[in-house]
Formats: structure tokens, sequence, C-alpha cells
């Protein structure tokens, strides 16, 4: 109770274990019946729940036009050191909460923690091996799916009220968050990411966005001009799913990453893997064809880099007009006079995203 009154994250997750989950018994994950789309048809079977789980959250999506792809004008990349060092691995080990395991590897981050001093050398080599052949290893792709209700649903039938969880490499976990560091380094001291781009970087949280909406809005309420101010948010997290691999990796370049970061990251994104487990079961390996794998710890800010073109674009237009991005949740901020003129506004945002 002590360590919980001095952290702040701790007390509210505390309390809402007391409130909501404290009185419950512990139960393993037991799927209902699932409604199929569109029919009044129940699947019972583990074997149909797996093949309506594989169509809803792995499958593939048809592919956007790449055409305007081109690496005949990349820029120089900023330089960064591929190198990982003792002190960054011992970093990466000890920021995982010590009981994470996955049952893939049945590492034990406890156990990892408990044995550095004997293990550090050895993992560090191995990490600068990976990066030396710019390579995310097979193993590290490996996870496994589990299950779990939304709260307050009247019925669990259908999938929407469920929430997918991928239980992630011990090992995946250390490199990507060594890999994150260095991309949010390049970000920061090159000015790649906008500003307005929040999450997944330094000293840039959810309550920074909140304190930059608040200030723009009093900013507009502040000017001479009586104007008219609308904001549409939109949660985008349906598109980690269908971010093309080759458009990312193709951003990053413009961006000027280092090339190896940029391998590392093709690498990273090809071949996952998962197997899903419910109803006491574990399925075959699956693989995922999601294109960004949203559970892993890289993916946010992989989506930043993604999504950084469309924010510029948005806010070249040269008209009043403020967007602020934290990772999926994308609020664009219009003020005018007029009603028609943030129509017409809106209108043009719609076509550049839809180029």
């Amino acid at each position: 109770m002590h360590k919980l009154s001095n952290a702040s994250k701790s007390i509210w997750r505390f309390a809402k274990w007391a409130r909501i989950e404290s009185q419950l018994s512990k139960k393993l994950f037991q799927f209902s019946s699932l409604k199929r789309d569109d029919t009044d048809h129940m699947i019972t079977t583990f074997e149909e729940k797996i093949k309506m789980l594989q169509g809803k959250f792995f499958s593939s999506f048809s592919q956007a036009d790449v055409s305007d792809i081109s690496d005949s004008f990349i820029s120089l990349t900023v330089s960064s050191n591929s190198r990982i060092s003792e002190n960054e691995m011992k970093w990466a080990i000890r920021r995982v909460k010590a009981n994470k395991a996955s049952d893939v590897s049945e590492i034990s981050n406890r156990a990892l923690q408990a044995n550095l001093t004997e293990l550090i050398s050895m993992l560090t080599s191995l990490f600068n091996v990976c990066m030396t052949h710019k390579y995310h290893s097979k193993q590290f792709k490996k996870t496994q799916t589990i299950m779990l209700h939304k709260s307050k649903k009247s019925d669990y039938i259908d999938l929407k009220t469920y929430w997918l969880i991928a239980l992630l490499d011990i090992m995946s976990k250390a490199l990507e968050s060594i890999m994150i560091k260095k991309l949010s380094d390049i970000a920061e001291t090159h000015h790649i990411l906008s500003n307005a781009q929040m999450r997944a970087r330094c000293k840039r949280f959810m309550i920074s966005t909140l304190n930059l909406l608040v200030d723009q809005v009093h900013i507009m309420w502040d000017c001479k001009i009586k104007y008219v101010i609308f904001m549409l948010s939109l949660d985008i997290i349906e598109a980690f799913d269908r971010v093309l691999h080759i458009r990312l990796l193709h951003t990053l370049k413009m961006r000027r990453t280092s090339s190896y970061i940029v391998e590392w990251a093709r690498s990273f994104l090809k071949n996952r893997e998962t197997s899903l487990i419910f109803d006491e079961q574990m399925s075959i390996i699956h693989k995922i064809n999601a294109d960004i794998f949203q559970e892993s710890f890289i993916s946010l800010i992989l989506f930043l880099f993604f999504n950084a073109s469309l924010i510029e674009k948005c806010k070249a237009l040269r008209i009043k007009i403020e967007v602020l991005n934290f990772v999926n949740d994308i609020n664009i901020l219009i003020y005018d006079r007029f009603i028609e003129e943030i129509c017409k506004t809106l209108s043009k945002i719609h076509d550049i995203c839809a180029k």
C-alpha cells in the first residue's frame, strides 16, 4: 500500500481492480457461441471459431496503389550507432516487469534480471549480431494470442465484444525497446517527426496532447475575429492492420532513417506467427497477415513515422487548421468564420488522405 500511495498510476489500477475484479472468481477463458457475420448461424466448435478468428483478425487486405513509390531520390540518412552497449541491454531487460513471460520461449524476465550479470555479455553479443545482419530472429516473431471479454456487454456472441491480447517473447520486447529508443533519438535529434505527433516519443504523453489542444483553443478564442471552432476526432486503430510494408519502409527511408534500422524493420515486419489460446485449447501456428503487429512495443512509433506525411500535408494547406496525432487518435482542429468554409476545409483534407 505504501508503494501504491506514492505512484499515481498504480493507485488508479488498484482502485479499478477493487471495484471490478477483486470479488470475481478466477476462471479459464471460455468462448461463448459466436454468431457468423450477417447470418443467424451460430459457431460452437473450436475449429470453426479458429477459422472465424483467423478471417477476422489475421487475414490479408487488398493492396493499395504504390506506383508513386520510388527510391530514385532518397535523401542521405542521418548517422546512428548500430552497436548495442551492455548498459542499453541492462536498461532493456530491467524495464520489462519481472513476472512477464511468454509460453513461446518459457523464459521469465525475473530469471533474466536475476542472472543479468552472468548473461549480459552473451545477450549483448546476440543482439549485436542481429544488428550486424539487420535481422529480427524468427523465434522472436512467435507469439501466443489470448482472448478477453470487453466489460459491460449485453452478450458475447459477436467478435467485436472481445479483445485479442498477444503474449510477446521477452527477448523480442528487449530488442524492440532498444530499437524504439534509437528511432526516438533520431526523430528528436533531427526533427524528423512533427511536433503535433505524440506518444512513443520522449516527454510527449496524453497530458501533452490535452495541454496543446487547450492552448490552441484559447488562442482562437482570444482572436479579435470571432471564429467558429470545430474538431474532428478520428480513432483509426484498425489502420494498424492495413499499413503497407513497402510504404512504411519507403517512409522511413524518405525521413533519412539509418539504413540498418530500415532493414531491421523489414525483417521485423515479415513472417510473424501466432497460436490462439481459448476454451482450454491451443491452435496450430497461424501466419499473421496484419501489416503492423499492433501489440508489439515498436508498432506505435512505426505508425507515427508512417502517418507523418499525412499530418504534414494537412498542415501545409495553409488554411485555418491544426492537427494533433496521438498514435491512432487524430484530432483535426479547424477554425473559420463560417461553417461552410469549415466543410470545404474538411473536403480538402479528405481529398489529401484519399490519394
